[in-house]
């Protein structure tokens, strides 16, 4: 491989902006997956920093799943995205927003997402399956009435958690993976406002209706009637 240009940069920030560089370069494929970079002594000299602002950059990158440091071979790039890569974006997408509704408005457009892919690869199989899951749900709420959030908020999740299996795509997959972890407790303030659970269950089938009819604009619908539905009832 070439020797690659890098712009000293100056003293402010120097961790961030050696990380930046790094992450530009294998953003832009000067680097990809199982190249060796340079040494921190090469780095430093060719950004113009100390070795120890580069090994805290090299720390930060391996720390998120960019590099690997190998003992006695050096830094790599990392052959494989590690689910931890991820933690720091979802975190600060789940943390910085001042308003609840801003953390379900993410949420619904992520899942929007999921479901169009789904609705290309889904099988007849799966879409059995998909409505096992859905009818289990309507008949303990049709037969019981029992309002245990708990419940409703583990088929809620359930049901999101197999389309996400149904897009068939790990990158997606380990996404919305992270992303649940951090929702359950929205999905329980949802599923708890006045017919939230029949409202949720009533969605979900309109869902597999459209999965069935493969129409993509009827699920840009039910995503919105969604969103509305819980900005009305919401209560913070």
């Amino acid at each position: 491989m070439n020797p690659l240009q890098f712009d000293k940069i100056d003293s402010q920030s120097v961790v961030g902006n050696v990380v930046n560089q790094i992450s530009s370069l294998i953003i832009n494929k000067e680097y990809t997956a199982g190249d060796k970079i340079p040494t921190e002594t090469e780095l430093a000299e060719k950004l113009g920093v100390s070795r120890n602002s580069i090994r805290e950059a090299i720390k930060i990158l391996s720390a998120i799943g960019i590099l690997e440091i190998q003992r006695g071979r050096g830094t790599f790039v990392a052959s494989k995205v590690s689910p931890s890569f991820f933690d720091p974006l979802i975190f600060s997408l789940i943390i910085e927003p001042k308003s609840a509704s801003d953390i379900y408005e993410f949420r619904v457009m992520f899942e929007s997402m999921i479901i169009f892919s789904a609705m290309d690869k889904i099988t007849s199989n799966q879409l059995i399956e998909l409505k096992a899951l859905v009818d289990l749900t309507r008949e303990r709420w049709e037969k019981d009435h029992i309002e245990s959030v708990d419940f409703y908020v583990k088929q809620d999740l359930l049901f999101h958690q197999t389309l996400l299996e149904m897009t068939a795509n790990p990158l997606i997959q380990r996404v919305g993976l992270t992303i649940m972890q951090f929702i359950p407790e929205y999905i329980g303030k949802s599923i708890s406002q006045k017919n939230g659970i029949e409202r949720s269950i009533i969605n979900h089938e309109r869902i597999i209706s459209a999965l069935e009819r493969k129409d993509k604009d009827c699920i840009i619908n039910i995503i919105e009637d969604t969103l509305s539905e819980w900005k009305d009832n919401w209560s913070e």
